[in-house]
């Protein structure tokens, strides 16, 4: 009997020390290697660590193979997933169901506030400590935006000057016309006057413009930007911490498109072009000019046909769009990121993430120079070792900087205002300034004042209701700002 007794427990004491050495194994991805009998190092595990990305499908290609050739043992696994909001519905399963991957861009329809507050992303204050936020764009890291509560949460991949427009044209028409970039007008009459004298050159065959009219972000950056010079206050005035639509800078900024439009000025397909029916347009010649974003470039330096001849970035040039004196432009914005990268909170491999962030903080900003999408967001005297890859590039990153006005953030003079503007995006109507521009282009609307006041009051009742919804937590004085110069780069 006590023989068996015996037994029985060195078989329990061998399992046990089995079991024990197996647990070792299944948790060594971060510990070190056990030496051989040799006395060199094992080989480390390798660690997988997943990523998704609803951005191009290269534009991780190239910074991935480095970081996989520095670290052989971290493995990086990239899906990539469908753009214009085809990301939807696999980020909402992969939210409610706890699946995130380890590294994510942005989801389609989510905010800052919505992920930290579901409690869905992983502090990056490690990757980038607060002494080092001066060297990325203004407003990188503003509370609300990169932020939330002093705590970093987003990656920035391109800068917070993303978003500015800008008028591309065809060389080879121009110059078969008989033009140069000299002759194109900065003001809108001249531009009219411009645009019916070059359709007639044409024999008909090109029209002066177009753009992606029924592309709602494009219509609705434009008025933006061309309505700010005419009526700072446009859109929302952080002087009264009131929406305000119904302005002179957005009524005339809609009467100059749509007299362009009726007087054969804008291509007539504009009316319901979509952006990539604008590119068509341009590389086929039937337009002469293109509104488009910064990163029109990127496709217009592309090499695929848009009619006969490859079109490449020998054929095009850029210039400011024509304001209505001729006078600078611009669009206001309050911070954050054109485009940024998440980590899981729920992410089983922080250090190997956290080796890769680093990886790309050192070399991504580089790929972003070299593709001619936008500017990193990192400022690019900071970036190493990158050349764009057509000349206009410069010309456009001056544009950017340019266009752009830093706003004040109500969520620095209270954080708690971020579960008010929530709300206020779920009450605030669906119609907006693009919307109604392009009711009133095909002709449905005569009328200006009525939909944009009514556009105003919906918005600002929409922001009281969100307010009053906050059990006294955020005030309508939360939003004012008396210090607001409009028009200029808010600093405080």
């Amino acid at each position: 009997m006590k023989k068996y007794g015996h037994l029985m427990l060195s078989v329990i004491m061998l399992i046990g020390v089995i079991l024990s050495g197996c647990t070792k194994e299944e948790n060594s991805g971060n510990a070190a290697s056990e030496p051989k009998k040799d006395g060199s190092a094992a080989p480390p595990q390798q660690v997988t660590i997943t990523m998704w990305n609803r951005l191009g499908k290269t534009t991780f290609d190239s910074v991935i193979a480095g970081f996989q050739q520095k670290y052989p043992n971290i493995m990086v696994k990239l899906e990539n997933m469908p753009e214009g909001g085809g990301d939807v519905a696999q980020f909402q399963a992969a939210i409610n169901g706890n699946e995130l991957p380890d590294v994510f861009v942005r989801p389609t329809g989510y905010t800052i506030s919505q992920l930290v507050k579901l409690g869905k992303v992983h502090s990056l204050n490690e990757v980038f400590p607060a002494n080092t936020h001066g060297n990325y764009t203004d407003g990188t890291f503003a509370e609300g935006y990169g932020s939330i509560g002093g705590t970093v949460y987003t990656f920035p991949l391109y800068s917070s000057l993303h978003g500015a427009l800008m008028m591309y044209y065809n060389k080879k028409v121009l110059g078969g016309l008989g033009y140069t970039e000299a002759d194109i007008p900065k003001s809108w009459d001249e531009f009219i006057t411009f645009g019916k004298e070059l359709n007639k050159k044409s024999g008909g065959k090109t029209y002066a413009l177009a753009f992606g009219a029924a592309t709602n972000y494009l219509s609705t950056f434009l008025l933006n930007q061309l309505s700010a010079p005419i009526t700072p206050e446009s859109g929302f005035n952080y002087k009264t911490g009131q929406y305000n639509y119904n302005t002179q800078g957005y009524i005339e900024t809609m009467q100059y498109l749509k007299k362009a439009y009726d007087q054969k000025v804008l291509h007539p397909a504009t009316i319901d072009a979509d952006t990539g029916k604008a590119y068509s347009l341009i590389k086929t010649g039937e337009a002469a000019f293109m509104i488009g974003g910064n990163w029109s470039g990127d496709y217009l330096s592309s090499d695929d046909k848009g009619g006969a001849e490859p079109f490449t970035a020998k054929d095009w040039g850029v210039v400011p769009i024509p304001s209505k004196n001729g006078g600078p432009q611009f669009q206001y914005f309050e911070g954050g990121s054109g485009e940024s990268l998440y980590v899981s909170k729920e992410t089983k491999h922080w250090p190997e993430v956290k080796t890769f962030l680093e990886y790309l903080n050192e070399n991504m900003y580089a790929e972003v120079v070299k593709s001619g999408q936008t500017l990193p967001s990192k400022k690019i005297e900071l970036v190493k070792g990158a050349e764009p890859r057509f000349e206009q590039y410069k010309k456009i990153s001056q544009m950017m900087v340019e266009f752009k006005r830093l706003t004040p953030t109500v969520y620095k003079k209270n954080p708690a205002a971020t579960e008010v503007m929530s709300q206020y995006r779920g009450y605030a109507p669906k119609e907006n300034i693009g919307t109604i521009f392009l009711g009133y282009l095909q002709g449905q609307l005569k009328d200006l004042e009525k939909p944009l006041q009514k556009l105003t009051e919906d918005n600002n009742n929409a922001l009281k209701r969100a307010i009053g919804g906050s059990g006294g937590a955020v005030k309508s004085e939360d939003f004012i700002f008396s210090d607001w110069v409009p028009g200029e780069n808010y600093k405080k």
